[in-house]
């Protein structure tokens, strides 16, 4: 009995102390900075994909376009 209470609780302290929270409108903008995104630096990035282009002879595929009109 004592080792299923003490398992029991651990479970629940684990469930407990997950890191899960509501951005607020105004924190969006701090999370939204550049630094804050995982990808890296996006100079970097850009010249690679430049380098990409440069030799495959291919462009795109990076990122999100629009929405198939023709009008981006």
């Amino acid at each position: 009995m004592p080792l299923r209470y003490a398992v029991s609780l651990l479970v629940f302290a684990a469930v407990a102390t997950t890191a899960c929270r509501r951005t607020k409108p105004y924190q969006r903008a701090t999370l939204a900075t550049p630094e804050m995104a995982p990808d890296g630096d996006s100079h970097r990035e850009a010249l690679r994909n430049h380098v990409l282009s440069t030799r495959e002879g291919a462009v795109g595929g990076f990122g999100g376009g629009g929405g198939g009109c023709g009008c981006n």
